[in-house]
Formats: structure tokens, sequence, C-alpha cells
């Protein structure tokens, strides 16, 4: 939309850019002006900065979800599903096609054996702890071939989950937001008990969002006894990854979907595009008040200067030159609050916050990322305001006959 913008008012604003330096005196003659009507200027400051607040703030918001993601993938690791799934709860993977899998000469070994984990996801319902309701949560059952394999996952507090005892890990950012996710806590899942011994850290990566089982107790408790979730593998080199991706799809045995890590997770990334709209629908409307505002301002300010516009006129100088200064008064205007809402919204960087997952309609949190590039499409929207919501007030400006602004009509 911005890019349409400057595209399409591209002559003009390079006009505007020469008359700024062209015709000195009556810029700086309005950038004065600005500051003995202080108090219309900082009300349409405000305006715009919340308007432009608002713009970055939300749009820091789907940047968070994806670099969420963004964090969980490796280069050189596949995810194989069954086809057309997009997510690991959808998905169904046969004992024996893991197995199959686990065999083939792509995959990477360490001390240990094959870098390779058949994944079970589940979500549950868990009250939140301070009463207001409940939410889903993912949970993963894994394998200690799959701890090592998300190397950014770190424990932080107890250790990890053992086979066969019920026990689950949980994510240092769930810690208080639910209830019976403290360590040495418990709650109830598929008709057992399951004890909290660990606690992990994700490095802001989506596995913040998951509580992880031991996949074979996970198996067992939801009678999935046949059935993964997934297959996630580590191969030699990252170049083998569409050969492996290829063989997936080609063997008979299998037909099932692979694909890279960093793919998979780019597409869970879309979460963040229902918010995304939103905040647009809520800018919009918003922007539409504020280029008001602008107008408003600057047709006050023609209509207490006229006089001043008259002169300025008569001494020589041209329509379209007053044009250009009132237009750069609105921009100067409108930039300033730009400035001061692209400051307002780093206070919300960084902060933690959660959502719904749109595919997999669980909790999955994030934290706002406020960007460089985000600050530049901030006062680049401010900048559209401001030829918006001045060039009709400055137009006028620049077409009054000498004689009657002379006189202040």
């Amino acid at each position: 939309m911005l890019q349409f913008f400057f595209i399409l008012f591209a002559p003009y604003l390079a006009w505007l850019v020469w008359a700024a330096f062209r015709y000195p005196v009556p810029l700086s003659y309005n950038w004065r002006s600005l500051w003995q009507r202080w108090v219309g200027t900082l009300a349409t400051m405000g305006a715009v900065a919340i308007v432009v607040m608002i713009f970055v703030v939300v749009r820091s918001m789907a940047t968070g979800v994806a670099k969420t993601y963004v964090k969980s993938g490796r280069e050189d690791q596949v995810i194989v599903l069954r086809p057309n799934a997009r997510v690991e709860l959808m998905s169904v993977v046969m004992r024996d096609q893991a197995r199959l899998i686990s065999t083939h000469p792509l995959i990477a070994r360490d001390e240990l054996g094959p870098l390779v984990t058949a994944d079970v996801v589940v979500t549950k319902q868990v009250p939140l702890a301070d009463g207001t309701g409940s939410m889903s949560v993912s949970v993963r059952g894994t394998t200690p071939t799959g701890i090592r394999m998300r190397s950014q996952v770190k424990l932080v507090q107890g250790r990890w989950f053992l086979p066969n005892l019920s026990e689950v890990v949980v994510p240092r950012r769930l810690l208080g937001k639910y209830v019976g996710l403290g360590l040495g806590h418990s709650f109830a899942m598929a008709s057992r008990r399951w004890t909290v011994v660990g606690v992990f850290d994700g490095a802001g990566s989506a596995f913040d969002s998951e509580l992880w089982i031991d996949a074979d107790d996970l198996v067992q408790a939801f009678h999935r006894w046949n059935a993964f979730s997934s297959v996630l593998v580590r191969l030699r080199q990252s170049e083998n990854a569409q050969a492996f991706i290829a063989d997936m799809e080609r063997d008979v045995r299998l037909r099932l979907e692979a694909k890279t890590e960093p793919q998979y997770f780019a597409e869970m990334g879309d979460a963040g595009k229902p918010m995304q709209i939103l905040g647009q629908i809520i800018t919009v409307i918003l922007t539409v008040g504020a280029i008001f505002a602008a107008m408003n301002t600057m047709y006050s300010a023609i209509a207490g200067r006229t006089s001043e516009i008259g002169t300025l006129r008569a001494i020589g100088y041209r329509r379209r030159e007053i044009l250009a200064s009132f237009q750069w008064e609105a921009i100067l205007l409108t930039l300033l609050g730009g400035v001061l809402g692209c400051a307002c919204a780093f206070f919300f960087n960084g902060m933690q916050t959660g959502a719904t997952s749109m595919m997999t309609f669980s909790d999955v949190g994030y934290a706002f990322a406020v960007t460089p590039a985000l600050v530049g499409q901030g006062l680049a929207f401010s900048l559209v305001m401001g030829i918006l919501g001045g060039f009709f007030p400055a137009w006028k400006a620049s077409r009054m006959p000498i004689v009657e602004a002379m006189r202040g009509i």
C-alpha cells in the first residue's frame, strides 16, 4: 500500500524535495508558524502519533509471531507429515513408516545414533492462573533424540522426563500463567496424573508454547499405538533436503509429504496475519481521522494567515512556492507526530504476550518486535498522512488572489 502510494506520487514528491531546497525562505517561515499555534500543532501531532503507534505495534505483533517460528527451524532438518496436513496436530505417520524413514541413508548420526525422532502432538485445555477461563496448550511427545535435535531448547530447572513415569517438562514462559504447571506440580490428562519435573527455555521459539512428554508415554495415554504425528530428521547436509523430500513422496511404501523446518514454520507463521489484518482495519479508520485533523489544522492556519500569504505573494513568491511551503508545513507536522508515535511504540518492544494460532487453535507465545524497518514504515506512513492532509489546504493557500489575501479575507 505505501509502496503504491509513493510510486503513484513519485513526481510530486520529487518536486517537493526540489522545492524545499529551491525555496528555503517560505519553508523556514512555515516551520516557525507551527509553534505559534502550539495547541493545534500538539493536538494534531497527538492524533498522528496514536495512529502511527498502532500501525507500528500491530505490525510488530505479526513480526514477533514470524520471528518466533523462524527461531524454531534448521535448514538441515526436515519434517515428514501426512500429505496435505499443514500442521503436526492434523498429521498421522504410521509406526512402520517412521521406522522405514529412520533407515534413510541421508540421515545424519551422532555418537548416540541416527538423528531422527517420531513425535506425537496433542492439545490440552489448561485453566488460566487468573481464573478467567482456560486455553488450549500444545503437548509434544518426543524422545531424547528429539531433545538433542532442538538445540535452542535448554533445561533451566529440574531434569528431563523419564519414560514410563508420566513426567512432563514445561517452558519457562508458561510458569505462573496456567494452573498446575509449576515445578513439582501435577495435572490430569488422558486419565493420568502428570508431574512437572523440569523447566526449559526455548530461546523465543515456538517450543516455548509446548509441554514436553516422553513420546511412548503419550502414545499409551492416548491409545495411539501405531501412529505418530510427525517424523523429524536431520540430514548430513542441508543440500540433501530436496533429494530426501523427493524420496518421501516417491516411495510407494510412504507417500508422505516432507518439508524443511524453516518452510514448515514459515507457514505456521501465517498465524500472525489475522492480527495484522484486524490492525490494518483499525489503522485505516484512525488514519482517516488523523488526515482530517491535519486538514483542519492547516485550514485553520491558512484562515488566520491570509494577510501573511498575501504579503508573500506581493513580495514575489509564486503560487507553486506557496503550495510547496504549506505542503511541507503539513508534512513536518505529521512527521513530528510520526516520530512521537514510533517512540511510543518502542515501549512495547520485547513485551511478551500470546495468541491463539489459527492453525492449531492452541496458545502461541511471542514478543512484540519493533524493528528499524517497522519504524521506517511508520515514518513513511506519517509522511503519507501529511501529503494527503495538507495538499488541499496548501492548494487553497496558493490560489488566493493577492488583493483578497492582503485584506485578510
